[in-house]
């Protein structure tokens, strides 16, 4: 369960035995973002309008998706004239978290896959063109 407060304008929140713990201003909840997903000189993977926020929290480290729907809730209480996209957030955040893994596992396996093939493999698994 997230627990939250909001004090002089910062929501604080947190997540249970979960090394989570974020301020943020209430009204840059709402933000949206276009967000790329490959590396800097790559065409990548991007999702218009996505929650800055929701990206930011869940793609450092893998948390349940319950977590994500209890902010995304937080998120449409306070900041109720928001533009998120949240299907594209919540896709954002899989295939964010499934390249992260990608790379990871890259680093060590035998066959190396290039950031090219890394991103094309994730537009194939999720249908994204």
């Amino acid at each position: 369960m997230i627990k939250q407060s909001i004090k002089e304008n910062i929501l604080f929140v947190s997540i249970s035995n979960v090394d989570f713990s974020y301020r943020i201003p209430v009204e840059k909840l709402g933000n949206t973002i276009a967000w790329k997903i490959g590396e800097k000189e790559s065409e990548g993977i991007i999702f218009p309008a996505v929650s800055s926020w929701t990206l930011q929290l869940f793609t450092k480290k893998v948390t349940e998706s319950k977590y994500q729907k209890e902010f995304m809730a937080i998120v449409t209480e306070h900041a109720t004239e928001n533009t998120i996209d949240w299907k594209n957030t919540q896709l954002a955040v899989t295939v964010q978290n499934q390249y992260n893994w990608l790379k990871e596992t890259n680093k060590t396996a035998k066959n190396k896959q290039t950031e090219v093939e890394i991103i094309e493999s994730l537009k194939k698994k999720f249908n994204l063109d």
